[in-house]
């Protein structure tokens, strides 16, 4: 009778495990933030990252260059011996057209890596039914901040060619606001230390049947130099609304 009272207590603490792992695992509500001093919390933990994506590279926590406290640390294998991912990834219930979003984060890129065809933030919908996860992207090209509308069917970036440059070994913050859209209702604009280096109108969002945001990737979502990268992030900060 104990040992058959044990086995159902155990299986209930288990079966009480799996569900709290997958609670946690749930795909995030709204808006988050992660300075990554407790260290690099992904999956069923509590914290707002799902998974870690290192291919070809890797992200980790480590003391932050030039601050106190920790910070995110990618590095990337060039992109001669194919794709080069070291991010992490936040899933979010699905944002429809319509929504805000503002992604906020630090950014240290030390010397020897290139201000350049680094990819940094990608909006994507992982649901929506299609191949490669439409989305768009925030990436640097020769040290400004494009936006990458590739993924969602338009070829032509938005750029500002005069706009202020990125420097290496400092610290930058980095503000994206986005309102969601398939048309004319988007809308995005990039601010770097606080001055506004993009701003546009258009398609955010792919004219999709089910079209959606539900996760963000931050850190060097792709590398697309032929030499390794290496980027810091700290304080990220993650805002929806309506």
């Amino acid at each position: 009778m104990k040992r058959a009272l044990a086995a159902v207590v155990v299986v209930g603490l288990a079966a009480g495990a799996a569900t709290l792992a997958r609670s946690q695992a749930q795909p995030q509500r709204g808006s988050f933030a992660d300075n990554f001093d407790a260290g690099l919390c992904v999956g069923s933990c509590g914290g707002p990252w799902a998974i870690k994506q290192e291919v070809r590279g890797t992200v980790r926590t480590a003391p932050a260059p030039g601050r106190p406290g920790q910070a995110l640390l990618a590095r990337a294998a060039p992109k001669s011996g194919g794709v080069a991912k070291a991010d992490v990834v936040a899933r979010l219930t699905p944002l429809s057209a319509g929504t805000r979003m503002t992604i906020a984060f630090d950014l240290r890129v030390p010397t020897g890596t290139p201000l350049d065809s680094l990819q940094l933030v990608d909006l994507e919908c992982a649901s929506c039914g299609e191949g490669g996860n439409p989305g768009i992207r925030l990436y640097l090209r020769r040290g400004r901040l494009r936006i990458d509308r590739s993924k969602i069917g338009i070829q032509h970036a938005w750029t500002r060619d005069d706009a202020q440059a990125l420097i290496h070994d400092r610290w930058h913050r980095i503000v994206w606001q986005v309102r969601l859209g398939a048309g004319d209702d988007g809308q995005t604009r990039v601010t770097l230390d606080g001055n506004e280096v993009l701003a546009a109108r258009g398609a955010t969002l792919a004219s999709l049947p089910r079209l959606a945001v539900d996760r963000v990737q931050i850190g060097i979502t792709a590398n697309s130099n032929p030499v390794p990268a290496t980027a810091w992030f700290d304080n990220v900060r993650v805002t929806v609304s309506r």
